[in-house]
This record gives C-alpha cells, structure tokens and sequence, in this order.
C-alpha cells in the first residue's frame, strides 16, 4: 500500500477538499442510518418475509414466547404476587357493587330453576309470590358474592395462575409485547440513533485523515463497515454498563443509561402494565374463564348450597304471607288451596332430597359461573383502584438491583445483539462501497 507524500497530501486536499469535507458527514450518516435499520429490525416485520434462509422477521415478534417469559419471571416473580393482588379488594365493597346489576340476572336463574326443578309449586304461585322467592334470591346473593371473594382470596393460587395469565397476554397481545419494548426504551433507541451519527462523525474525521494518506478504494468500505459495526456494538454497551455511575479520565462520570432513567422509566413500566398487562378486568376474566376456573366452581357450589337450604327451609315462612287478611297458604288455585300444594310437595330438604338439592345447586352454580362475566364490570373501576398495581410495580422496580432491573429492557437486544451489529457493519460497508464510487468518479485527480 503506498504512502502519499505531504506535498501531494495537500494538493489533494485543496483540489477535493469537498470531498474530505463530505466524508465525516457520510460516515455520521452511515452510523444514523444503520442504527434506525438496526431499531426497526427488532420490532419489524411482525411476519417472516422472503424466502428462508435469505428473510427476516422482527427479533421481538419472532423472539416473542421466549421474551413472553423472561419478562413474565421478572414482573410475576420479582414485582407482584396474585396473593397481594386479591388480599386489596373488600368482599363487601364488591357485593354491594354487584348488587344492582346481580338482581335482573338472579331473577332469571331462579325462575328458571324453579320451573325446572318445582314446576307444579312455582306455577302455582300467584306472580307476587313468585317476586317474593326471587327478591329472597336477590337478598342473599350478594353473601354469596362476598363469600366468594373470600374463598378466592384464601386459595388464590388454587384457582388463579398469574404468570399463565401474564404470559398468554404478551404472548397474544403483540402490541402490549411491543409498547414494553419500545415505549418503555425509546430514550435509548434515540441514544441510539444519535450516538451513531456522533460516533459516525469521529471515524469519518479518521477515514478521511487515512483516506489523504493511502488512497487506497479498500479503505473507506473498511471504514464503513467499522462504522456500522463500533457505533452499534458502543451504542448497547453505554445503554446498559457500567451499572453504576462511574468516572473515566477523572473528568466524565458515566452510568449506563437506562439504569440512570430507572425513576421515569419504573414509572412508564407501571403504568403500561397496570392499563394493558393486570387490568381488572383480564384477572377477573381470568378468574372467571381462565384454566383454572373448574377449581373455583367447588366453592361456589359451597356458597350456592348453603343459601339454597337456606332458602327452601324459609318457604314456610312464605306461607305465612297476607294478602287481602288472609295467610297465602289460604288461597286457592282452581279448587285446591296453596297450602295443601305446599303441604303436598312437602318442600323440606328432606322432601325435596339430597339429590335434587345436589342437582339444582350444581346446574346454578354452573349458570351462576357462566354469567358471572356478564355482570363483573360493576366492579372494574373499584378493582383497578384497590389494586395499586401502578404504585406496587414502581416501588417494586426502584428497589430492584441493578441486574434486576437491567432485566427488564436487556432481553430485547441480547436475543439477537450479533445480528443486529453483524447487520449495522455490512450496511456501513455497502455504504462505503458506493461513497468509494462516488468519490472516484468526483475527485480531481493531481500530479
């Protein structure tokens, strides 16, 4: 490789200075654009396109159960438990908020019911009646409410899997995946961007200092090709380390810039979560509809039960009723009076058997569980409250170690980190091959 000599150094300067001039910039340019090709490719595209081998999918779609679960290790393992999740919401409070909406809903199950299980009793009654059975039905549904909250609360893990639930979401939901990635990160995707038109500028200063002295056309694709490759391999290390502030030369002090931005960004990360990932109403849903909900009917059908008997050993009391001055048990249907049905159905538990009160409880705990969903929105304001998933995950995340929190955003570079900087020096080096045709069809050339 020959060596110019100053003499022709400075001619060469002062004929294509234009050039030299241009090439810190170009090179700022290549360390910009490789960075915001290197950013997209992680989020995009969300499908695989071309023909494998030679395609490309988005590392976060593509790595998206993978990252799905390291997320949801840190945010399940690390930030909040389903126990003190649920040990926030006030089982009266709840039923007092589903009370309302409750009614409409128990008054058509226990018509239902009664048609199906007592059709020659019910039908017998005369409608005011009928709104009596159903407005006790109505009273002691929301007990059965609270007791249930009660059993949730104490066998919360039996009947709730709060890392399924988190892992499924991030899992289904690209969008909520995505926004933890690049909501949460984008001050360092601009450091990012940036820091490679910075870092660009200074090679191009070299590359053009080298490029006077050799002239040699291998010289500025090398130069791109390092460029694209040091800006994106420096860009990650400074995001991420040294962990803690630390001074270089006794003059800079550095810290790795997402854990300098842990207060905003454990802010920004608690609300992302608290509004897309542990709603109020996907735990309830969960819950309600999720893999687990056949553990939880057990307890219902416990709650169910115990307000039934209730209910069929206070039919008597029903009889007792007046109307007109008269005991309902007087009245007549047809030729026959309504005690003597009554009397005739014998509506003891013991009449009506252990097995019809085990059926009739079984198929409206079912129907009770089915329809629950339907009604569960009363209390979703009142949930996302009591909860404090927000001020729980920020304290949470402030406190965490430095490794611990660095978990939270690493796992979006470290799936393919060589890719994407393998990716940034190739790109520099196309760059620099066409800059190199560029300059040698534009310089002036000198004796």
């Amino acid at each position: 490789m020959s060596v110019q000599s100053w003499s022709e150094i400075v001619r060469d300067l002062q004929a294509n200075w234009p050039i030299y001039a241009s090439m810190p910039f170009v090179a700022a340019a290549v360390g910009f654009g490789t960075k915001i090709v290197a950013i997209k490719m992680m989020f995009r595209p969300r499908t695989y396109r071309g023909f494998k081998p030679f395609g490309w999918q988005g590392i976060i779609p593509r790595r998206a159960p993978q990252m799905a679960e390291v997320l949801c290790d840190t945010l399940t393992g690390r930030l909040i438990t389903s126990a003190e999740i649920v040990e926030r919401l006030d089982g009266k409070r709840i039923s007092k908020l589903l009370d309302r909406p409750l009614r409409p809903l128990l008054d058509e199950m226990v018509r239902d019911t009664a048609e199906t299980y007592q059709p020659v009793v019910w039908n017998s009654l005369p409608p005011f009646a009928q709104a009596a059975v159903v407005q006790r039905a109505q009273e002691a549904g929301p007990k059965v409410v609270e007791g249930l909250v009660e059993d949730i609360r104490d066998h919360i893990d039996e009947v709730f899997d709060l890392k399924d639930m988190v892992t499924r979401v991030l899992r289904e939901e690209a969008d909520v995946l995505e926004s933890m990635f690049l909501d949460v990160g984008r001050r360092e995707f601009a450091f990012i961007r940036n820091s490679g038109a910075f870092f660009g500028f200074g090679i191009g200063l070299v590359q053009a200092v080298v490029w006077a002295i050799f002239h040699n056309p291998l010289i500025i694709p090398v130069f791109g090709l390092f460029t694209g490759w040091f800006t994106d391999w420096v860009a990650l290390r400074l995001i991420f380390e040294p962990k803690e502030p630390t001074k270089y030369l006794g003059v800079v002090t550095w810290q790795g810039l997402f854990l300098k931005h842990r207060i905003p960004v454990s802010k920004e990360y608690g609300e992302l979560i608290a509004t897309n990932v542990l709603t109020a109403d996907k735990l309830i849903n969960e819950v309600f509809t999720g893999p687990k909900r056949a553990n939880l009917l057990p307890y219902l059908e416990k709650r169910v039960e115990k307000a039934l008997r209730k209910q069929t050993a206070g039919l008597s009391e029903l009889l007792e009723m007046k109307v007109g001055g008269v005991n309902l048990s007087g009245i007549s249907v047809g030729s026959v009076s309504l005690g003597s049905i009554f009397g005739a159905a014998n509506l003891s538990v013991p009449a009506i058997g252990e097995e019809n009160i085990a059926r009739m409880r079984d198929d409206f705990s079912a129907t009770l569980m089915d329809r629950l969903p339907e009604v569960l929105p009363a209390i979703e304001a009142y949930a996302d409250e009591a909860m404090l998933i927000k001020p729980t995950m920020v304290d949470r995340m402030v406190s965490m170690t430095s490794t611990e929190f660095e978990g939270v955003l690493r796992p979006a570079f470290q799936q393919d980190e060589k890719t994407l900087i393998a990716v940034g020096a190739i790109l520099g080096f196309l760059v620099g091959e066409l800059q190199v045709f560029i300059v040698e069809h534009l310089s002036t050339h000198v004796k």
